[in-house]
């Protein structure tokens, strides 16, 4: 089995852990008089979800920020109002898409994202937040400390970037996924259920499953032996935002005493920071407060995160306290700044990072660069432990976001607020055909009082129209939908406004604006757009049509087709006109290779792009598709009657490298009544091949099943190949 460097490095380090600042089940205290970093005894480190830094705080006077985005077409798109709640949207953000959006550092391949730009209108992938909707969140920045060069700790998901918060490395992983993946009340480690694996990468670039409950270093067990007081506040099993729980895809303290005295609900943290914290404490959260643009709010979490720290604030240790607040990844949304190349792993897009202590330097905007593990190397620094991993090791540590001998800052006591009902101001609907309806847009209406309020019907103006599942009240916490459709009647730019009488916030109504573009004409494929299958490279091509019908009573006049993405290209009958009511076809080819393969993964992006007189234009049509340099034949295995006990003679599978990289294997393993020998061990050049010989050893009459598991360089390794013989 591979073990990633960094284990091996954070296993060592365990054994080098200092005890000099160690007090058995307490917390160290200050030396007399001092100036330094040991006049902080309480680390919290606060991790929300899903949000680039571009996202919070773009519009931040001073900072690094953007309030515009690139897109894969060459184009400067403006970032509209982020909605205060994106259900039932969740732009893509794991391995493949981060690397996709960051396209080699030039940032500008957002709009390829699953949920990131539907219709062309920039929803949701390019937006940002104003000081109006996160007025406490930029009163932090304002008085205490915002970096505006701290970037996630790889350009993945939630699951891989919360390990760095604890272990400084992901133990490979480069995503998770199973079951449970997108269900914020799922687990993510060591009791998850069958099927779930963080897709691990080793140094060679092999790809693996793995169960994702690991034997590696973190931060809680070098304090636990040091006797430096933790604990890790999180949503129990069952709740949303269990996955966050990250030490539970540590096998030691999940399966150890560690998980029911250290781990615990992050509903007590209020009241413990109203007592006395322990010396390091990581918060995280789930569901409206999360802030994850899918399963949370911006202002609902906004609002958690002013209770937390309030309570700190209220608290015995805020004179002796450092609170960390990050987000742990991009969420899909756009950010301008190119992240830094430190391995093969990261670093990902910019996240925002706060620091808030009465030793942070005031009002200072951090432009050194930061990731999750600094926050990590701050800890180690305060209490003399060693580091878990080269990231670590190598962080910047933030201190010099500090001043350890200024007059403390008082506490910045903020009060929540009233939430807005709707959870998008305004819905841009982009281009539609004339006299088409659009997919309905989901606006969702919540009640975040803790009293029951009324609702009216609906009324709608301008080509909208709407259903919804709303009845005359709504209870505390409470929400409903109400699905608008775009039924454009006339060319160019249509505005219309959704009215809801309620008495929520004290009435009388709450309003959406509602904006669309009427366009000439319509495609057969509707969004997330077109997908292919897997592909080996150089194994031919595939082929989809897509149908282009003019709508109106013009004719259209096409001045450019572009294709985005190297593994696509296009044909036409479209010409250069299509009159009205003509239609004409696209047919996109889709035939990846290894040089438009992105790294560790067979997934492929793209983007057809139509420029022409359409007051819509240019109008896109995202496209995907999944490729490998890996194909095998045959795909399975089939064995004749056996008998139980002896060994049948040996069947071949000969496996073939399409790609120009040199394949690599990391493992090929037989399971079942099966056993394989190989040629294959030593890798394959371009267009060479090596072979599996498998043999059957039936241990039992009747059917018997097993499968052959190739662990290689491939972007869609495992590959797994079924088995089956019968024992006589």
């Amino acid at each position: 089995m591979f073990v990633p460097r960094a284990i091996l490095l954070g296993l060592a380090a365990s054994l080098a852990v200092s005890l000099s600042a160690a007090q058995s089940g307490k917390n160290p205290s200050p030396p007399s008089g001092a100036k330094d970093i040991t006049v902080i005894n309480h680390i919290v480190f606060i991790i929300k979800e899903n949000r680039s830094f571009d996202n919070y705080f773009g519009l931040f006077p001073g900072a690094n920020g953007a309030s515009t985005g690139l897109t894969s077409y060459g184009a400067t798109v403006p970032l509209l109002e982020t909605p205060d709640y994106a259900y039932p949207f969740d732009p893509e953000h794991g391995w493949a898409s981060g690397n996709e959006a960051i396209d080699g550092g030039k940032m500008d391949r957002f709009d390829l994202l699953a949920d990131s730009n539907i219709n062309g209108q920039g929803y949701l992938g390019y937006t940002q937040a104003t000081q109006t909707q996160l007025p406490n969140y930029w009163t932090y920045a304002q008085d205490f400390v915002l970096a505006d060069n701290a970037f996630s700790s790889i350009q993945s998901d939630s699951f891989t970037n919360h390990l760095y918060t604890v272990a400084a490395q992901s133990a490979g992983a480069l995503f998770i996924s199973g079951p449970t993946t997108g269900v914020q009340s799922g687990s993510f480690g060591c009791d998850a259920p069958v099927g779930t694996a963080g897709v691990t990468a080793d140094d060679e670039g092999n790809i693996s499953k793995v169960f994702p409950c690991y034997n590696m270093q973190t931060l809680a067990d070098s304090l636990q032996s040091a006797g430096i007081s933790w604990k890790f506040y999180a949503p129990p099993e069952g709740q949303r935002g269990y996955n966050f729980s990250t030490l539970d895809a540590i096998n030691q303290i999940r399966n150890g005493p560690l998980w029911a005295t250290n781990v615990v609900n992050d509903a007590n943290f209020v009241s413990d920071a109203g007592t006395g914290l322990a010396a390091v404490s990581w918060l995280v959260t789930g569901g409206a407060a999360s802030e994850h643009p899918k399963h949370g709010a911006l202002c609902a979490g906004e609002n958690w995160t002013v209770q937390q720290i309030n309570a700190i604030m209220n608290g015995p240790d805020w004179n002796s306290t450092a609170i960390f607040v990050t987000w742990d990844d991009f969420g899909g949304i756009y950010d301008h700044v190119a992240p830094p190349v430190v391995d093969n792993w990261g670093l990902g897009p910019r996240v925002p990072f706060l620091i808030i202590s009465p030793y942070a330097l005031a009002g200072h905007i951090s432009h050194t660069q930061y990731e999750f593990s600094s926050v990590l190397k701050f800890i180690e620094e305060r209490f003399g432990l060693a580091p878990l991993t080269e990231r670590d090791a190598s962080a910047n540590d933030t201190t010099d976001s500090f001043n350890f001998a200024q007059t403390p800052i008082p506490p910045t006591i903020l009060q929540t607020r009233t939430c807005p009902m709707a959870s998008i101001g305004t819905v841009p609907f982009g281009g539609q055909a004339v006299t088409t309806n659009s997919t309905p847009f989901t606006v969702t209406l919540t009640n975040w009082g803790t009293t029951t309020v009324t609702i009216g019907k609906p009324t709608i103006s301008g080509p909208f129209s709407e259903t919804n599942t709303c009845k005359t009240t709504i209870g505390p916490n409470g929400s409903c939908a109400v699905n608008v459709t775009f039924s454009p009647t006339e060319l160019g730019e249509q505005t219309g406004t959704l009215t809801v009488p309620t008495s929520y916030g004290g009435g009388p109504s709450v309003s959406v604006g509602l904006q669309g573009i009427g366009s000439e004409f319509g495609l057969n494929i509707v969004y997330p757009g077109l997908g292919f299958p897997l592909l080996a490279y150089s194994t031919g091509t595939l082929t989809k049509p897509v149908t282009l019908k003019n709508y109106s009573t013009s004719s259209l006049n096409i001045s450019n087709i572009q294709v985005v993405g190297g593994a696509f290209s296009q044909t036409n009958t479209c010409g250069s006109t299509v009159v009205a009511g003509a239609s004409c076809t696209f047919t996109i080819s889709f035939k990846p290779s290894t040089a438009s393969a992105l790294p560790r993964t067979d997934a492929y992006y793209g983007d057809l792009v139509i420029y022409s007189n359409d007051p819509a234009s240019p109008q896109q049509l995202r496209l995907s598709g999944s490729g490998t340099p890996v194909s095998y034949t045959p795909k399975s295995l089939t064995f004749t009657a056996q008998s139980v006990g002896t060994t049948s003679p040996a069947q071949t599978i000969t496996i073939t490298n399409h790609g120009t990289n040199r394949l690599t294997f990391g493992s090929v393993t037989a399971a079942g009544a099966f056993a394989e020998t190989n040629t294959c061990s030593g890798g394959l050049a371009l267009n060479t091949k090596c072979t599996v010989s498998v043999t059957f050893t039936p241990t039992k009459s009747g059917a018997n099943t097993g499968t052959l598991t190739l662990v290689d360089s491939g972007g869609d390794s495992p590959q797994v190949i079924n088995l089956t013989g019968t024992g006589n």
